[in-house]
């Protein structure tokens, strides 16, 4: 669209420009030049210092002046500096020519003061300004011819000749003013019809742009779902590696179970030589202390957290759930390691899905869940959290898509 504007912007201005040029190599009627002469040799006086004003000049020749005017009344007392000018413009006044014609004759700071003026007179006097030179010169000669000759066939060709070459100059003419405006009318269609093309396809072109930009935000969503998995991968990785993998807690407490019952297995050994009840009925004391223990272990917990920070801490942590807080609820068995997910209430969905790129994307991980497209979260995979440094870690991220 901007380009064609600017096509059609550039298109006129030649245009403008030609019929501009073309209206400076027009010739100048034969008054008219003697005007341009005129003023010509006025500002010339003026730029030596002795001429009138130019308010003067308008007042004392309302309908214009020429070079013998401004000799036998203004500037013939002026003597030798004026006699000069006036010599050198009266060798041109009878020459005729265009607008060009007379910038060549004056310097470019006198010309500066002559054309407002002259541009003002041609405005002003409309009737010298359309005059052109007519073909009265040609009929005078032909005449001439015809009366020399008392209606000789020659004279009748020359007069027919004449008449016909001046008539072939003034269709020539007309065509060199003309064209310049079938240019312009040109350029105005051609542009016309470029907007009222862009106009038909802007909605095509809208349509385009919205495609064009939710695939691009498509493609986005991917790649940062993939990069989101990828650091989850590794980090998980990076923890198996380092011994701190939380899958491995539960195999070391089992492994733990039977080193504590051998102080219960040591004392059976060691009284081989006593009676065989006495060392049972201590068995079964030592057992049910530790099963209790067992049990008080690995009670269940549940903390509420609410949106995690940028080094992916949860930044609130509850015992019970704060509406307008609370997003996630982390069952842990230790303290130290626990699984969470997204709490499942629409009023906390309702809340999450207000800033999805704050409330969940630092904690879950899914296909486009920047772009909410339901109003109910489903975890399909829980995420993983580790307490450090009085604060719960996340390790892996929650697996999560949108229904409804």
């Amino acid at each position: 669209m901007k380009r064609i504007t600017l096509m059609l912007a550039a298109i006129v201005c030649l245009a403008i420009s030609a019929m501009a040029q073309n209206a400076e190599d027009q010739p100048l009627s034969p008054a008219l030049w003697k005007q341009g002469i005129a003023r010509c040799a006025h500002y010339t006086a003026y730029a030596k210092g002795f001429a009138k004003k130019s308010e003067e000049m308008q007042k004392r020749f309302p309908q214009g002046y020429t070079l013998d005017d401004l000799n036998n009344e203004v500037y013939g007392n002026q003597g030798a500096r004026w006699e000069k000018i006036y010599n050198e413009f009266k060798k041109s006044e009878n020459k005729g020519g265009s607008i060009n014609d007379l910038k060549e004759l004056v310097i470019p700071q006198v010309w500066k003061l002559v054309e407002p003026d002259f541009q003002a007179f041609i405005t002003a006097h409309p009737e010298i300004a359309n005059a052109v030179p007519d073909n009265q010169n040609a009929d005078e000669n032909a005449e001439n011819v015809q009366e020399g000759d008392n209606g000789d066939v020659d004279s009748a060709n020359a007069i027919h000749d004449a008449r016909h070459r001046q008539l072939q100059k003034k269709n020539n003419a007309a065509c060199n003013a003309n064209w310049p405006l079938w240019l312009g009318i040109l350029g105005s269609l051609l542009g016309l019809c470029a907007l009222l093309t862009a106009l038909s396809n802007r909605g095509k072109i809208n349509e385009m742009r919205r495609s064009f930009a939710r695939e691009i935000e498509r493609t986005n969503a991917n790649l940062q779902e993939f990069s989101t998995d990828a650091a989850d991968q590794m980090k998980a990785l990076s923890i198996r590696l380092t011994g701190k993998q939380p899958d491995e807690e539960p195999i070391l407490a089992q492994v733990a179970d039977p080193v504590e019952e051998q102080p219960v297995a040591a004392p059976i050994e060691e009284t081989d030589e006593e009676p065989a009840e006495e060392p049972q009925q201590e068995e079964v004391v030592a057992e049910e202390p530790e099963e209790e223990i067992a049990e008080e272990e690995r009670e269940v917990m549940n903390l509420f957290m609410s949106k995690p920070d940028e080094d992916d801490n949860f930044t609130r942590v509850s015992d019970t759930m704060e509406p307008g807080n609370s997003i996630y609820v982390l069952t842990t068995f230790d303290g130290q390691h626990g699984t969470f997910e997204v709490i499942d209430k629409p009023e906390v969905h309702s809340f999450a899905l207000i800033l999805p790129a704050e409330n969940l994307l630092r904690a879950c991980s899914g296909n486009a869940i920047q772009i909410p497209n339901g109003t109910r979260i489903v975890t399909d995979r829980a995420g993983e959290a580790e307490f450090i440094d009085g604060k719960w870690h996340i390790i892996v991220k929650a697996i999560i898509h949108y229904e409804g």
